[in-house]
C-alpha cells in the first residue's frame, strides 16, 4: 500500500485523472494496476524475509489448485447468469444482441433505426464478442489473484497471528468491504453488508479447501469476469420498473437481496463443502 498509493496519485497526474468521488469505472484500472502490479513482488520480498513459502499463503499451482479454480469459477459465473436469466424472466431486464454498432459521441444504436433508416455514418462497429470475452478473462483472473492474495492470504495469515480466529475472521471481512470506499467514498457505504458477506464467502472458500486459495480465487474472477462481460458486451436493456430492494440499487448490486441470496446460497455450498 505504502508503494501503490504513491504510484496511483503519479499515474493519476499524468493521465489528467480527477481525484474525486466517485472514481468513474473507466478510470478506476488504471489507478489500481500500479497496486496489483507491486502486491506479488511485496509479499515474495515478505515471503523471502520470514523463510515463508507461497503455499502458506494459499498459493499452491498444482492440478488440485487448478481443479478448485475452475470449479469455483464456473459456479461463480453461473451464478450471475442465472441470477440475471431470471431478472429476464421477470421481465425486469431484456436481453440485447452483441457486436451492435457505437456511437463514439452518443449511446449504442442499431444497425438501423426503427423507421428503417440507415445511421450515423460516425458509428463504428462495436469489438466482437471474442475479443472482448479475451480481453476480459485475463483482466478477470488477474483482479481475483491478487486480491484474494492480499485479503484471504497476506491478511489472514498476519491477523491469525495476532487474533483468535472469530475476531481475525470479522476484521478480515470488515476491512475487505471497507477498502471498496477509496474508489467509491461515502456513495459506496450501501454495499459495505454484501461485500463483507462477500469476504465471508471467500473466507470459508479458503477454509473448506484446507487453506488454498484456489476455490476463493475462482470464485472472485468468476463473478468479476461475469459481470465484467455482461456489461461490456452490454446484453442487457432495462425493462419494467423493478424493486431495487430486489435487484439492489444502480451499480450497486449488492444492496439487492436477489444477490445477497446468491452470495449466502454460495456460502453454504462452500460450507457443506467443508
Amino acid at each position: 500500500m505504502a508503494l501503490g498509493i504513491p504510484a496511483g496519485l503519479l499515474v493519476a497526474r499524468i493521465a489528467h485523472i480527477p481525484l474525486a468521488y466517485p472514481v468513474a469505472p473507466q478510470h478506476k484500472l488504471p489507478l489500481l494496476l500500479p497496486l496489483y502490479l507491486l502486491a506479488p513482488a511485496a509479499v515474495e520480498v515478505h515471503r523471502r524475509f520470514t523463510a515463508s513459502t507461497w503455499s502458506a499463503y494459499g498459493i499452491a499451482w498444482d492440478g488440485p489448485f487448478a481443479k478448485a479454480a475452475a470449479a469455483g469459477f464456473g459456479v461463480a459465473a453461473g451464478g450471475v447468469v442465472l441470477l440475471v436469466a431470471l431478472q429476464v424472466g421477470l421481465g425486469w431486464r431484456r436481453w440485447q444482441a452483441p457486436g451492435q454498432t457505437v456511437d463514439p459521441t452518443g449511446p449504442s444504436l442499431s444497425p438501423a433505426n426503427s423507421d428503417g433508416a440507415s445511421i450515423n455514418p460516425k458509428t463504428i462497429p462495436s469489438p466482437s464478442p471474442g475479443v472482448v470475452l479475451l480481453a476480459v478473462l485475463p483482466l478477470a483472473l488477474f483482479v481475483g489473484w491478487i486480491e484474494e492474495l492480499i485479503f484471504r492470504g497476506v491478511l489472514v495469515n498476519g491477523l491469525g497471528q495476532a487474533l483468535p480466529i472469530g475476531p481475525m475472521a470479522i476484521a478480515v471481512c470488515l476491512i475487505f468491504a471497507l477498502s471498496h470506499l477509496v474508489w467509491d467514498g461515502p456513495a459506496g457505504a450501501p454495499q459495505l453488508p454484501g461485500l463483507a458477506i462477500m469476504g465471508a464467502v471467500l473466507l470459508l472458500a479458503r477454509w473448506a479447501t484446507g487453506g488454498s486459495l484456489g476455490l476463493a480465487w475462482g470464485l472472485h474472477a468468476g463473478w468479476v469476469f461475469a459481470i465484467a462481460a455482461i456489461d461490456a458486451l452490454a446484453l442487457l436493456k432495462p425493462g419494467k420498473a423493478e424493486p431495487a430492494w430486489l435487484v439492489g440499487l444502480p451499480d450497486q448490486p449488492l444492496t439487492g437481496l436477489l444477490p445477497l441470496g446468491l452470495l449466502v446460497l454460495t456460502g453454504v455450498g462452500v460450507w457443506a463443502l467443508g
